[in-house]
């Protein structure tokens, strides 16, 4: 098979891997009382460990203003705590609470698990072969940490 063509049909596996595997997690995602924008700021929050008002409307792309009220529903909500920087009285330092730690490690704990059910399907070969294949992918993404996504030879 040629290779731009061995390219396409990988990606469109990945599609459709995506695609079944989200109609399964929608539901999960659907019971979150959060908007689209609290969700990624808990998310930035929670993997930059500590951050602050600045960074995160960098990483969203907006303005620091626009982060405030976000930000104050995350707080209420009991997400985010929203804490005086000792060494800057002038910026905040965010960071996840427990709570909003165990919602974003139950969100990943539930594909996990429902991965873990769908490779147990699979037989041993099958589950080599994958796991060859899947370590070939992050060692690559990894090599090529400094390239764009969207950039290919």
């Amino acid at each position: 098979m040629e290779r731009e063509k061995l390219i396409t049909e990988i990606i469109q596996r990945q599609h459709q891997l995506m695609y079944a595997m989200g109609r399964d997690e929608s539901m999960v995602w659907m019971e979150l009382n959060l908007t689209i924008a609290q969700l990624k700021s808990l998310l930035f929050i929670y993997f930059e460990g500590t951050t602050n008002f600045i960074k995160l409307a960098t990483a969203l792309g907006v303005t620091p203003p626009n982060v405030t009220g976000i930000i104050n529903r995350l707080v209420e909500q009991e997400l985010v705590t929203r804490e005086e920087n000792p060494e800057d009285r002038r910026t905040f330092i965010l960071r996840a609470t427990e709570t909003g730690k165990a919602l974003i490690e139950g969100l990943r704990e539930s594909g996990i698990n429902r991965m873990a059910v769908i490779l147990g399907q699979l037989s041993t070969e099958e589950l080599i072969t994958l796991d060859l294949g899947l370590a070939a992918l992050v060692r690559t993404v990894e090599d090529n940490r400094e390239q764009k996504p969207y950039e290919r030879d």
